[in-house]
């Protein structure tokens, strides 16, 4: 297959923003498979974070349930944690840190 150095180098890129080969990035097309773009490197720790929150949440809200009382020290940690967490993600999305280490803030 021939390409203008210009039209390889838009498939490099591409392929790579995608974590493939371009020969892989170019089967994907032949097949009508749109390749999106690999998830940044923090997203699987922002979204493991997101779950621990929400799991320590759900069971205050299970022991409220179950019991009539809310630990409400614990209950305002987890929101504060949680606000915490949303404040960094959205820095981390619209740009304003380079890179957010959500493995040592958890």
């Amino acid at each position: 297959m021939r390409m203008t150095e210009q039209d390889y180098k838009r498939l490099t890129r591409k392929a790579r923003k995608c974590g493939l080969t371009r020969s892989g990035y170019i089967r994907l097309l032949i097949h009508d498979y749109n390749p999106r773009e690999a998830p940044p490197a923090d997203y699987f720790g922002m979204t493991r974070e997101l779950k621990e929150i929400g799991g320590n949440m759900n069971q205050i809200a299970f022991m409220a349930n179950a019991t009539g009382l809310v630990d409400e020290e614990r209950y305002y940690e987890e929101v504060m944690h949680l606000r915490d967490a949303l404040q960094r993600i959205e820095r981390a999305v619209i740009g304003q840190v380079d890179k957010v280490d959500f493995e040592e803030e958890s």
